[in-house]
């Protein structure tokens, strides 16, 4: 009877300490759970806070003459009003053949352009065009090509390295285009700027917002001066029911941005 009661005694014990381990078992990984959930969230908030860094650090700031100096790259030369832009949906440059690449870029090349002294013919250097070609989009994108800015094509004189171009196919037009900067985001590797636009027309003083003018937003009522201010303006304030264009510039270095494509949201 002693025996049976030292064992009872015994197999208590034991089922005590037994208890005893899977209490402290549990609160263990209880208390490992609870480390490890904010190990985790440790290491969450880390990644999330050295992404925000890195972000930051990216960001790059645009001054609103370099901002400009940009979008005025992409300026075909035109009797109407850059009809390249405005008419296309998307451009993008790895698409462009060797005389649209300089098409699309139309200002910036004919800024270099001299004449004959008997004024017959316009004259472009080939060494102006392949830098303006190379600025915008990037080394190594020139091709010779013949091409077109608006009027007579340009044609390669290769024993003298420079484009002719026969004068006076003349031409006017009474219709105005605006093309204004509203917003930008930039960082090392791309930068995006986006601008709104209209168009006045000279003859029936009205501004369109479309190309066609088939879209009617208000009536001018300034004078022929005052046109080309007040269309600037009139874009600023209204910029919420105008179309946009998004260009986007690359960089490899964070310092040099070149030309990649623009979208049209008409």
């Amino acid at each position: 009877m002693e025996e049976k009661k030292k064992s009872n005694v015994g197999l208590i014990i034991l089922m005590i300490i037994l208890l005893l381990a899977c209490a402290g078992m549990g609160a263990f990984i209880f208390v490992n759970k609870d480390k490890l959930t904010i190990k985790e969230n440790s290491s969450v908030n880390e990644q999330m806070k050295n992404k925000n860094q890195k972000e930051v650090e990216e960001s790059v700031t645009f001054s609103d003459s370099e901002l400009e100096k940009y979008v005025n790259y992409i300026s075909p030369l035109s009797i109407e009003p850059s009809a390249a832009i405005y008419d296309a949906d998307t451009v993008t440059a790895k698409n462009l053949s060797a005389a649209d690449k300089i098409k699309y870029i139309g200002s910036k090349v004919y800024s270099k352009h001299t004449s004959t002294s008997d004024a017959q013919y316009d004259i472009i250097s080939e060494s102006d065009v392949k830098n303006a070609v190379e600025e915008v989009y990037g080394p190594n994108t020139y091709e010779k090509a013949t091409f077109n800015l608006g009027c007579g094509d340009y044609t390669l004189n290769e024993s003298e390295k420079k484009y002719y171009s026969k004068t006076g196919c003349g031409g006017a037009t009474a219709t105005m285009a605006s093309n204004v900067i509203i917003d930008y985001k930039a960082t090392k590797s791309k930068l995006e700027i986006t601008t709104a636009y209209a168009f006045l027309d000279g003859m029936t003083n009205k501004i369109y917002k479309d190309y066609n003018k088939t879209i009617t937003l208000d009536d001018y009522t300034g004078s022929p001066d005052a046109a080309k201010s007040y269309l600037k303006d009139y874009i600023k304030n209204n910029k919420a029911k105008l179309n946009t264009i998004i260009y986007t510039f690359e960089s490899t270095d964070g310092r040099n941005y070149y030309f990649t494509e623009f979208k049209n949201n008409k």
